[in-house]
């Protein structure tokens, strides 16, 4: 197996830095996760040189960047819980609306909101009319249709 060392390279007028391939290089920082960074933290110190130890403020610097790493997840968790929240709460609020929302086909098509799901994936659907339509697809919300 052999490994290619990438030279970065500007393509042209696009100004993409790209490898000797011509491929473009991806940031590693949005490519890293916390395990990944966790690794790589235990494989220096498992192959540093024991005679040359590595400088104690780097490995400090190490860790804070850990710490800073693990903070930013946890931050990206908590926003998009309440993106979540703030989402269903809203569709939640459709319920008894008539709204006007886009088929797969293009076309519009009207009806009352009876109910709000969530699956286990997250994905949030409205019930009009018995089936399952995605929230995004709303284009309009009127009032509730009166009875009389």
């Amino acid at each position: 197996m052999s490994t290619t060392n990438p030279t970065t390279s500007t393509s042209g007028s696009s100004g993409v830095a790209t490898d000797s391939s011509g491929a473009p290089l991806v940031n590693p920082s949005t490519q890293l996760d916390e395990n990944s960074f966790l690794k790589l933290l235990v494989a220096q110190l498992q192959y540093q040189d024991p005679l040359s130890p590595t400088d104690s403020q780097a490995f400090v610097q190490e860790q804070a960047q850990f710490s800073q790493v693990e903070g930013i997840l946890n931050l990206q968790k908590s926003v998009q819980s309440l993106i979540s929240t703030t989402q269903l709460s809203q569709d939640i609020d459709m319920i008894g609306k008539q709204v006007t929302f886009a088929n797969a086909d293009g076309s519009s098509s009207t009806g009352v909101v009876s109910g709000v799901s969530t699956a286990s994936d997250g994905t949030i659907s409205l019930t009009i009319g018995g089936n399952a339509v995605d929230p995004s697809t709303v284009t309009a919300i009127g009032t509730a249709p009166s009875n009389g």
